[in-house]
């Protein structure tokens, strides 16, 4: 009786149109205000209008244009930090030269020089201090309006173990990192920047392996630091999408095996609303992807253009100014390559944070 009365009825399918007007009722329900006007996207419209565009397929990453893009923001790093460059290279080399004409080094010449280039250092390691730890606390920030909505939608699409798993020891664990990163590697690099111009321009201070022990002591906290988080993200991940695969297959088994005459289509429906789930889940990776590689990229490129610079200071005062004024340069250089290192564990991490999420969404699907 009930299928005579339903045989009027015009029969339905799902269609593109409605694929995409739930992906953009899925968009809508995400609260999003905090990523709004983030700066990567102010030229396509805002952060949500970016996700909606990645997830319909119609804005895509192209490899050139990314190299190329990378490539111009070094270039311009180093146009920028030519004048560094200029202002180390010209007290030596003048000193050198009136040295070199009068036959005869002053002393006093000599200490004038060296705080010069003592006074210069001192304004580019707070400056890069201060580019650091910006970078890491803004990658921080934007991450925890990203990660609720990662975790949103890894429910969404059927993790919701694996969500209620990873959210406690993957907020800690970075949450952790980055504490560690600013209030302790960050003060061991600045440690090691003075120990090293000390050791250098000082007279009679042997402070060489101190210098080369905070340095070292920096890079250990660091590596052990990252190798902790990976460990917990891949531990968390594998689990999570072992324990939320089964759990959709056995609903699915129930859906199409319990319910009568239209189970098998009720749970093939549940497979579309979870795919949509996922897509805008991926598109919602790649958008975070995107932005946290934009915070970072000028940050990173400055602090690399700068150190370079540093060791180009060093290769061309080495044949007419005096070691130690050279050597600090050079081990300066050094200094500045570890807050660029610093800066790239920082985006590794949250970058890997993202990337895993959405790999544990897409394993959970596959495995269902």
């Amino acid at each position: 009786m009930l299928l005579l009365l339903l045989l009027p009825g015009a029969a339905r399918a799902e269609s593109p149109a409605s694929l995409t007007e739930g992906v953009e009722e899925i968009v809508a329900g995400l609260d999003t205000a905090g990523l709004e006007t983030a700066e990567p996207f102010a030229a396509t419209g805002g952060f949500t209008a970016t996700l909606l565009s990645i997830a319909r397929g119609e804005l895509t990453l192209d490899f050139q244009q990314t190299l190329d893009l990378v490539t111009a923001q070094l270039l311009s790093a180093v146009r920028k930090s030519l004048w560094r460059l200029t202002r180390l290279v010209a007290p030596a080399m003048i000193w050198a030269i009136l040295r070199r004409l009068s036959g005869k080094g002053s002393e006093a010449g000599k200490v004038v020089c060296q705080l010069w280039v003592c006074v210069f250092l001192t304004q580019d390691l707070t400056e890069h201090i201060a580019l650091c730890t910006g970078a890491v606390k803004r990658m921080n920030d934007g991450m925890q309006f990203l990660f609720p909505l990662l975790l949103t939608m890894m429910a969404a699409v059927g993790g919701t173990s694996g969500s209620a798993l990873m959210q406690p020891a993957v907020v800690a664990s970075a949450s952790a990192m980055t504490g560690i990163i600013q209030q302790l590697t960050v003060p061991l690099a600045t440690a090691a920047a003075i120990l090293t111009m000390l050791c250098h321009l000082g007279e009679g201070l042997r402070l060489q392996r101190l210098a080369s022990f905070t340095m070292q002591c920096a890079t250990w906290t660091l590596g052990v630091c990252f190798t902790v988080f990976i460990g917990v993200l891949t531990t968390r991940a594998v689990t999570a999408a072992a324990l939320d695969g089964v759990t959709l297959r056995t609903a699915k088994y129930a859906m199409s095996n319990f319910i009568p005459v239209v189970g098998s289509l009720f749970a093939d429906t549940v497979d579309t609303l979870v795919g949509s789930g996922l897509l805008v889940q991926g598109a919602l990776g790649v958008t975070g992807l995107m932005l946290i590689a934009s915070w970072a990229m000028a940050p990173l490129c400055q602090t690399l253009a700068s150190a370079m610079l540093y060791r180009l200071a060093s290769a061309l005062m080495q044949p007419v100014s005096d070691g130690p004024l050279t050597g600090c340069i050079h081990d300066f250089g050094r200094v500045l390559m570890l807050l660029f290192i610093i800066q790239l564990c920082a985006a590794a991490m949250f970058l890997m944070l993202i990337a895993q999420l959405i790999a544990v969404s897409s394993m959970t699907f596959m495995m269902r």
